[in-house]
């Protein structure tokens, strides 16, 4: 009796052991019904080892591990590569348990009972470490679910956890085997080389999982850093925005449109080389800061109502360059995070036109930043589609046109083509914010300031 629940806790020890693991080691995400599945699987796997033994209940474990790592893949190839974390991640399993309960046991050879008690304890005292995780690591867990949506394993990281892995399976192979060796000419060199092994494989081990979590929360705590960061910037651009009358809730639906539409160039294959996923992040992070230079534009001329003379016209084209000054500055005093390098360029270049007659530089062509061509195609459609208190919003099918007119000259031609591609989302998104402000669409339209569209 006592063999089989030490069989049985055994075997369910190392099958949650790995769960846990593959969760806040390898940083694999969790399942839709992740406690049905582990549940079922422990449950089946229990079953089987009390019948049938440990072969059949490890086999069925390992398949069961071998299929939670394929569901949790994004893409089918992926997905058939990812079965084969279930190796590394049995080898980490092992590298922690067995050295534990093996060791003492090749160098003091008790009787089996005795050996089985021991094991017990070694297992009894690693569930209760578990389980103090469970009550006591609830807070833990709720940041690490958090910084889960951008931490993930450095390349070294993952090199090591497979070599580890896959070395601490052959040092598994070996300690089993030597439970059958019974030449006493090779015991004293094999239990000697088996120590050395599995010691440098329980502190290797032990190691990439200390340094892996260290870097979980070095990660958080930079991603917190950062998000305190961008919010005292985004309140710096909501007091800017609110001195300017006429613009209420431009940024919020300007960095909306940014993301569709960058979001719809990633998906149709454009610029794929630029839009990483990071660019792609800080692009969204930054759009909410392009007119933070209009801090510098006085009230006489940012708050006028009617036309602007040439005169203040060109105080308030000095907005892009005072914002690019600004967040500069905000760069090298907060630090060099890449969302405020293209913060720096949307601020600075979203008024240069893609035939070379925008502002400050004249910049055309490819040599506008990407994510400014982006933020000119949703700052005009703005523009256009709002209503100011000097002139009407326009409808949405004359502001469509007069991007589809401006393509080329005004615009890239590819952002404008995502952007009319994914005319059906930016209406859904404009009429939202429509209702959300209670700004009535298709006001009467009437001229519209240069400043509008240049």
């Amino acid at each position: 009796m006592l063999t089989t629940i030490f069989t049985c806790t055994e075997t369910m020890l190392y099958f949650i052991t790995a769960m846990v693991i593959s969760r806040y080691i390898f940083l694999i995400p969790p399942l839709r019904h992740q406690l049905a599945f582990v549940s079922t699987a422990a449950a089946g796997g229990l079953a089987l080892c009390y019948f049938f033994g440990r072969l059949p209940a490890f086999v069925f474990l390992m398949c069961a591990a071998a299929c939670y790592t394929y569901l949790t893949g994004q893409k089918r190839r992926r997905r058939i590569f990812r079965v084969l974390l279930v190796f590394p991640l049995l080898g980490i399993c092992f590298g922690l348990l067995l050295p534990l309960v093996k060791l003492p046991l090749l160098l003091l050879h008790p009787d089996p009972a005795a050996a089985a008690r021991y094991a017990l304890v070694i297992y009894a005292a690693t569930a209760v470490l578990l389980l103090l995780f469970c009550v006591l690591g609830h807070q833990w867990r709720v940041n690490f679910r958090e910084e889960m949506h951008y931490r993930f394993l450095e390349r070294w990281e993952q090199v090591f956890l497979y070599l580890i892995g896959i070395l601490m399976l052959g040092v598994a192979a070996v300690l089993h085997t030597y439970d059958e060796i019974d030449d006493g000419d090779y015991e004293l060199l094999a239990t000697f080389s088996i120590l050395v092994l599995s010691v440098v494989g329980f502190t290797v081990t032990l190691t990439i999982i200390v340094l892996i979590l260290q870097g979980n929360k070095k990660a958080h705590m930079q991603e917190d850093l950062l998000q305190m960061q961008h919010n005292i910037i985004i309140t710096m651009a909501d007091i800017v925005e609110n001195r300017d009358e006429n613009t209420g809730g431009h940024i919020k639906r300007t960095a909306n449109y940014v993301e569709i539409i960058a979001r719809t160039l990633r998906d149709r294959g454009r610029y794929r080389s630029i839009l990483t996923p990071q660019y792609l992040a800080d692009t969204v992070a930054a759009a909410p800061l392009h007119d933070i230079g209009k801090i510098h534009v006085p009230d006489a001329v940012l708050k006028k109502q009617g036309s602007l003379t040439e005169e203040e016209f060109a105080v308030m084209q000095g907005h892009t360059t005072a914002g690019r000054v600004l967040l500069e500055h905000a760069r090298q005093t907060l630090g060099d995070f890449s969302y405020l390098e293209t913060a720096v360029q949307m601020a600075g270049c979203h008024h240069e036109r893609w035939d070379g007659t925008g502002y400050p530089e004249g910049l055309s062509g490819q040599d506008i930043p990407l994510c400014a061509r982006i933020m000119a195609v949703a700052d005009v459609f703005d523009a256009l589609v709002s209503q100011r208190c000097y002139k009407g919003a326009m409808t949405l099918e004359e502001a469509f046109s007069i991007i589809r007119k401006e393509s080329g000259t005004h615009f890239d031609p590819i952002v404008v083509d995502a952007f009319l591609s994914a005319r059906e989302e930016i209406e859904r998104v404009t009429e939202e914010m429509r209702e959300h402000t209670g700004v009535p669409a298709g006001a009467p339209t009437t001229d519209i300031n240069k400043e509008e569209l240049t």
